[in-house]
């Protein structure tokens, strides 16, 4: 894997190595399974997985990050993920502390002049 994954907070890092993983999003019988492709990166980070967009645009995901839900259509109605508002609360707090040593150092954007 040769392209970089950039932070939140601007860091770029290169990924260790991809897998592919079977992931059912939502509940039954509203659920959707799907093989998507991760990226495995050496990170501090309070996510396990975050869903990019090519996964989104798979499942034809529409997204409100305000009300924290992900909603897609299924074969038995509309399917939906939420998040759990205090969790999401706690992964914000955690990452926005992280000690300074514990962040990656920058790698420059090969594509910058």
């Amino acid at each position: 894997m040769t392209s970089t994954l950039t932070r939140f907070t601007g860091h770029s890092i290169s990924p260790l190595e991809t897998t592919v993983l079977l992931v059912t999003i939502g509940e039954e019988p509203r659920a959707m399974t799907i093989m998507t492709t991760f990226m495995v990166v050496d990170l501090p980070s309070t996510y396990n997985i975050i869903l990019g967009r090519p996964t989104l645009n798979k499942i034809k995901a529409v997204v409100s990050t305000y009300h924290r839900t992900i909603k897609f259509s299924t074969s038995a109605g509309i399917g939906e993920a939420r998040s759990d508002p205090g969790e999401s609360r706690r992964c914000y707090l955690t990452a926005v502390t992280l000690p300074g040593k514990l962040r990656p150092t920058p790698v420059p954007d090969p594509r910058s002049p």
